[in-house]
């Protein structure tokens, strides 16, 4: 006797599928979780962290809102223009975080400027600090 395989097996009338499956992303549109200011303050024990950003003009300092190993969002009181480069630099503990960006969206608030910047050419150790950072969290929220 022949052995049969799946393949010979004809598909079944009026079930055939014309879509390919895609879950859904527990992070939305996002790669990498995102930390709010609400768990950042509370890791290292301070309500605010800042951030400084230069341009080829100028220099600003605003307050971070939420960050991952991909970027961060902050606080502005200055509107910077979509696609601008910029270098980012800050503390976040011990760590100080210096690395180029690119402005990527800026929503107006008020007086002031919810910036959202994508990192460019984060180093390594950085990268795994901030990816680590979610993990104390989780460690933080569960004593």
């Amino acid at each position: 006797m022949e052995k049969k395989s799946w393949d010979d097996i004809p598909s079944l009338q009026g079930l055939d599928i014309d879509w390919e499956y895609k879950p859904a992303s527990p992070l939305g549109k996002r790669t990498f979780i995102r930390l709010k200011e609400a768990d950042i303050s509370a890791l290292f024990e301070t309500r605010e962290i800042f951030v400084k950003i230069a341009t080829s003009e100028n220099s600003y300092t605003g307050r971070l809102l939420d960050i991952s190993e991909d970027g961060l969002s902050l606080c502005l009181t200055t509107l910077l223009e979509e696609n601008r480069p910029v270098k980012v630099g800050f503390f976040l503990g011990a760590m100080k975080i210096i690395t180029k960006g690119v402005v990527r969206h800026t929503q107006a608030k008020g007086t002031r400027y919810t910036t959202g910047i994508k990192f460019i050419d984060l180093n390594k150790e950085c990268a795994e600090y901030i990816r680590s950072l979610y993990a104390s969290k989780v460690l933080h929220q569960s004593y």
